[in-house]
């Protein structure tokens, strides 16, 4: 009786542990995988322009914009409507879409709170 005590009392503080690692702040990497993107589609909110970045350069730009900041994952957030800039990564495998919420973002439905906001201005200078 005691060990099954004993064994109880350590898978709960293992289940415990295990839950509290998922929200630790992540890179964007560490959220996406290691995939190949081959194209990102941005959309201004606003006037609903689109931009395609297909250059090698452009896309790496974009990816260290957002791998430069930490992403802690936000329980239970209302889905919002409305955005300033969304984007859509092309991978062939599985896409991406993300929108900006400047301290926040919302990754294929997953909303993180951001250490560093993502704001207007940097998402312009990529598409320039």
């Amino acid at each position: 009786m005691k060990n099954y005590i004993f064994v109880s009392i350590v898978l709960l503080l293992i289940s415990g542990c295990s839950q509290s690692t998922s929200k630790e702040s992540k890179r964007f990497m560490g959220i996406i995988g290691d995939v190949t993107v081959s194209k990102i589609e941005v959309i201004d909110g606003r006037t609903g322009q689109r931009h395609s970045i297909t250059k090698t350069e452009k896309i790496e730009q974009f990816y260290q914009l957002l791998n430069e900041r930490e992403y802690k994952e936000m329980k239970n957030h209302e889905d919002l409507k409305g955005y300033i800039y969304c984007a859509v990564l092309y991978s062939g495998k599985k896409d991406f879409n993300i929108t900006f919420l400047g301290d926040e973002i919302d990754i294929n439905g997953t909303y993180y709170a951001l250490n560093n906001p993502i704001l207007e201005e940097d998402i312009f200078k990529v598409l320039e």
